[in-house]
């Protein structure tokens, strides 16, 4: 039994690769797969995590210095014996004061004749000036809390949030892209095999009309002719499968980046060309920005956000301020505490001269490109529609040709057969049929390729969010 299960599970892959690939497992495995969305959607996370902190702007800052250090520095000394409320007269001693006259002179304004303590130590080292080296250790816990800050937090927020707008916006045009390359790639490759199709219909009928009569007799100048011009549409059509077969296999392995499913085992699902568009990618009734231009346009409102950040540098900023303290050194433990408010204000820094100015022309600018892209975007997309409806109506017209030209490849067979053609007239016949084909493919991928381009323009129906488009 257990070896049964193990011959099935083999042979499983295989019975679902031959059964082709659909649209909607494609897009999957593209959506699991597209590093370009992958870190698109990771900057657009970053940039949310920056909003919300940039919207507690106004919340206090909180803060711990802990210290302990060895000096020598008489300042510190100095400083470190009153914090811990320690300081004594010795550690004012200096030079200046051992040699006062009253450390020479007795109560009788006499010399003294005997060394006393105040002229024992008459060359030594005083203790303010040179205090030796301590060690010390200090914590310190404080808070900041801004009252205002001239708009610059507030500002900030904006910023960011209108950044973190833009950054989906990017990655919701990547995946538009993603999804319309994806669609026409996809739908392109049957378009080449039913090209490959035609073309192998039509090298059966030459090498059927070639193995029917013998026109490579040279002796008969009209029949070599005719002979001539079918191998040249022989060899037309085998340069024509080759090209095909390139374009497909471009196709798949662009298909093979953007999914990474090899392009072995990329089969289509063959599927009707106007069923295939209105089921993934719907026509545009009217212009709809497109994602792309909606990140530009967030952008653009940042940039004008700037000219008030700036602005922001020449108010004043006010908060209100505490301190604890605890020192601990040789001598004792204290502790002290300072609490207040403060003002700041930039009075005058030649760096910042004409900054606002400078923001609001870059912002002006940044919206005057966002409105010619915008005429730029709403035009293509006109000419987008406009053209798609002159293909749909040539392709339509191509297909009825296409039976014409088979109807009329048998009634010339039947004609050469009667004798009222010859092999020339046959052969012109079917390089007409070729060059039909020819067209009727390109046209095919046309319409395919003005739709899928269309649809990053159109607005994102629900009908689409199950295959991951929003």
């Amino acid at each position: 039994m257990k070896h049964f299960i193990s011959f099935l599970l083999l042979f499983a892959p295989i019975y679902l690769s031959a059964e082709g690939v659909g649209f909607d497992d494609l897009w999957k495995r593209i959506e699991e797969n597209s590093s370009a969305r992958k870190s698109k959607y990771l900057e657009w996370k970053a940039g949310e995590i920056a909003k919300d902190r940039s919207d507690k702007h106004w919340l206090p800052r909180v803060y711990a210095d802990l210290r302990t250090f060895q000096t020598n520095d008489p300042t510190l000394n100095f400083m470190g014996k009153l914090s811990q409320r320690s300081a004594t007269d010795a550690d004012f001693s200096t030079a200046s004061t051992r040699v006062r006259p009253g450390n020479f002179l007795d109560s009788n304004n006499q010399p003294y004749t005997t060394l006393n303590s105040d002229t024992m130590n008459l060359f030594a080292k005083d203790t303010l000036n040179y205090p030796g080296s301590n060690q010390y250790s200090r914590g310190t816990l404080g808070l900041d809390l801004p009252l205002y800050e001239g708009g610059s937090g507030k500002t900030f927020a904006a910023m960011n949030e209108k950044r973190t707008a833009g950054l989906k916006f990017e990655w919701l045009a990547i995946q538009d892209r993603e999804f319309a390359q994806a669609g026409f790639y996809y739908r392109a490759i049957q378009s080449l095999n039913d090209y490959k199709k035609r073309l192998d219909q039509i090298k059966k009928i030459e090498s059927r009309f070639q193995s029917s009569y013998s026109l490579g007799n040279k002796g008969n100048p009209v029949g070599y002719a005719g002979y001539l011009a079918l191998k040249s549409i022989k060899n037309q059509i085998s340069i024509l499968e080759k090209q095909s077969d390139l374009q497909i296999n471009d196709y798949k392995e662009t298909l093979y980046v953007l999914s990474d499913l090899p392009s072995t085992n990329l089969e289509i699902v063959e599927s009707d060309l106007n069923t295939f568009l209105d089921t993934y990618f719907k026509r545009p009734i009217g212009y709809e920005r497109s994602n792309g231009m909606n990140a530009q346009i967030k952008y653009a409102e940042g940039e004008k956000l700037k000219a008030e950040m700036e602005m922001a540098k020449f108010l004043p900023k006010i908060g209100a301020y505490s301190e604890a303290y605890g020192y601990q050194g040789s001598r004792n433990i204290a502790n002290a505490y300072q609490a207040g408010v403060y003002l700041q204000m930039n009075l005058y820094n030649p760096k910042d001269m004409g900054a606002v100015e400078e923001s609001k022309l870059n912002a002006e600018a940044a919206l005057k490109k966002i409105e010619e892209k915008t005429k730029e975007e709403e035009t293509h997309v006109k000419q987008l529609i406009q053209k798609e409806i002159a293909l749909k109506e040539s392709l339509e017209l191509i297909r009825e040709t296409v039976k014409y030209q088979e109807e009329q490849v048998q009634n010339m067979q039947r004609l050469f057969q009667s004798g009222a053609i010859n092999a020339i007239q046959f052969a012109e016949t079917l390089n007409k049929s070729l060059e039909l084909s020819r067209v009727y493919m390109e046209t095919e991928i046309a319409v395919l390729q003005v739709r899928t381009e269309a649809s990053i323009f159109s607005k994102k129906e629900e009908t689409n969010e199950s295959i991951g488009r929003n």
